[in-house]
């Protein structure tokens, strides 16, 4: 089941472009394709009328976690968002507006969704530039990261990654089976790791 952070009202119905028009308007990202896969987020570029004219492999996998039962290119919460800023195109023509939301994929991770417009050089239309990026996994490597800038044990690590994935007390027991009072007592000893390790940075 994919959950919002924030509520979504319509999706838009958008007039489709005739096949000449297509043809002669859409730009080639093909020789963009090895810079779009070096990002570490996921990336997509929409035409206006919800055709997906690419997407680097994150951006694939995220797709396919938002997804709940079809096999959508472009999953319906991220055509929702693009049809919001379509549809304050007229509002704002004079600002560069991102709209950001984040999602809970089926797999229970935290996706962050963020749309702008993309200018393509030499084409007559605008296009929309998805970035999504994986909150959870992101928050993990990062505690992974501080597990070894703090000198942590390897269950300290357990605890530490889990928390940061913003599990609480009781979840991050049940994964780990050890009791509520056992992760408190690792969670003390990390932060005083922590701090120790800030205080020497600033010294």
């Amino acid at each position: 089941m994919v959950t919002s952070s924030s509520s979504t009202t319509v999706h838009s119905s958008l007039p489709i472009k005739s096949p000449q028009q297509e043809i002669t308007t859409k730009p080639d990202f093909s020789i963009f394709t090895a810079v779009l896969e070096g990002f570490a987020d996921g990336l997509l570029i929409l035409a206006q009328d919800g055709t997906c004219l690419h997407r680097n492999q994150k951006g694939k996998a995220i797709c396919q976690t938002l997804n709940q039962s079809s096999n959508q290119e472009v999953p319906d919460c991220l055509w929702t968002l693009c049809s919001h800023l379509l549809e304050g195109r007229d509002l704002f023509p004079d600002h560069a507006v991102v709209l950001t939301q984040d999602f809970t994929c089926t797999v229970g991770h935290c996706i962050r969704a963020k749309v702008k417009w993309l200018d393509w050089p030499d084409s007559s239309d605008t296009y929309f530039l998805v970035m999504l990026e994986d909150q959870t996994l992101a928050a993990q490597t990062s505690a992974l990261l501080e597990a070894i800038q703090y000198d942590l044990t390897p269950r300290e690590r357990d605890v530490w990654v889990l928390r940061r994935a913003n599990r609480s007390y009781e979840a991050i027991a049940l994964e780990l089976y050890i009791t509520v009072n056992t992760v408190k007592r690792h969670l003390k000893s990390i932060y005083a790791k922590r701090k120790q390790a800030m205080e020497e940075m600033v010294n």
